[in-house]
């Protein structure tokens, strides 16, 4: 549901947004099942996972029309599955008062869901408009499309200098465990801090993230020096690369963006993902669906989900990370340089091609495939 809704509506499909609209859709998916199965109302439409889907949108400058536009598409495909599964067990005698049941069902939970949604929508809408902070993230919208802004009118409204080098964050947290929000800006002001910034400027946008800049005079910051920090539970950090001046502080912000996207997917385990330790990773990963199709076109067989085939990839990788080195590579596995050979042709045999064959290209796909696993390999039948 959550797939379809961000595919029709677009606007909803970033970052925090597109967390909440999944999270909503499957509140209320739930409490529509447990209202068909017990027959009860439908006072789950003021669960906070429903609710917090328009805080996210408001903060983001993003229409009630589209929020709305959202309901429209959950009802139609709560009402194609439902009545699809009606059609496949409840007998011929029975499915049509069935069906007319689920129908109305359903269109008591939009007529609710929609009522609940519009009020928070409006709340939240007057809230953020009576705020200094409407200002500020204007001005920084502003900075982040590319309009021409007055860099000492900006100055004046963020209380942060924009000639300086910067260093760009996005904290947050997903929402399922709870994280005190002056936590998550914490976080982002201390990495910001210990890659040596000495002023910062931090955001909250929405109610599970923050977009931060710290910045320095001198010298650019250091991103590396950010793992020295201690983790906080629950919280996740991304960072771009330094930049100098507008350019800079926005460059900064689309990479550690960029870099969260990939956390998304991501298969490592770690809570803070600089930029420049996925730049490959997120250039080729723009369009996900076509990066499937371009691993699965180089890998062949070798894309496989079976973990003796996982191996014989990760062992490739391994091997063309150390430029084709057998004993460099059996030395970084832990294994006989024998294992490490039959295991390369092995992974050439179900790639079809030797390692030569579009080295480049074979490596950016196992690249891929390392850092984003199942997004990207083809599924099962």
């Amino acid at each position: 549901m959550a797939d379809r809704i961000t595919a029709a509506v677009p606007e909803l499909a970033v970052d925090a947004v597109a967390t909440e609209v999944r999270r909503g859709c499957e509140a209320v998916a739930l409490g529509a099942l447990a209202a068909l199965a017990h027959d009860t109302d439908v006072t789950f439409a003021a669960m906070p996972e429903v609710l917090a889907g328009p805080v996210e949108v408001v903060a983001r400058g993003i229409g009630i029309e589209h929020m709305l536009r959202s309901i429209h598409v959950a009802h139609a495909t709560a009402t194609e599955v439902l009545l699809d599964a009606a059609a496949r067990v409840i007998p011929a005698t029975h499915r049509f008062a069935e069906m007319r049941w689920i129908n109305g069902l359903l269109f008591g939970v939009v007529e609710v869901v929609n009522a609940r949604m519009s009020h928070e929508y409006t709340r939240a809408h007057e809230a953020w408009l009576t705020s200094s902070m409407a200002l500020r993230m204007k001005t920084i919208e502003d900075i982040l499309v590319g309009t021409e802004v007055s860099i000492g009118r900006a100055t004046q409204v963020l209380g942060y200098d924009l000639s300086r080098w910067h260093l760009a964050a996005i904290a947050w947290t997903d929402g399922r465990a709870p994280a005190d929000p002056t936590h998550v800006q914490r976080t982002a002001s201390g990495v910001l801090a210990a890659a040596g910034c000495v002023s910062t400027l931090v955001l909250p946008v929405g109610a599970h993230s923050v977009w931060a800049w710290g910045s320095r005079t001198a010298h650019a910051p250091t991103p590396s020096a950010a793992s020295e920090v201690a983790p906080t539970p629950n919280v996740w950090v991304a960072t771009g690369m330094p930049g100098v001046g507008v350019d800079g502080f926005r460059r900064s912000h689309r990479q550690a963006g960029d870099a969260a996207r990939i956390s998304s997917t991501s298969t490592r385990q770690g809570w803070l993902l600089p930029y420049d330790d996925v730049d490959l990773v997120a250039m080729l990963s723009v369009d996900v669906p076509a990066a499937g199709e371009f691993v699965t076109r180089e890998l062949g067989a070798l894309a496989g989900s079976s973990a003796g085939v996982a191996v014989m990839r990760r062992t490739l990788k391994c091997y063309l990370d150390r430029d084709r080195s057998l004993v460099r590579t059996a030395d970084h596995l832990h294994v006989a340089r024998n294992t490490v050979a039959y295991r390369v042709r092995r992974a050439e045999q179900l790639r079809g091609h030797p390692a030569t064959h579009r080295r480049l290209q074979l490596h950016a796909a196992l690249t891929l495939v390392e850092e984003l696993g199942d997004a990207v390999l083809p599924r099962e039948g």
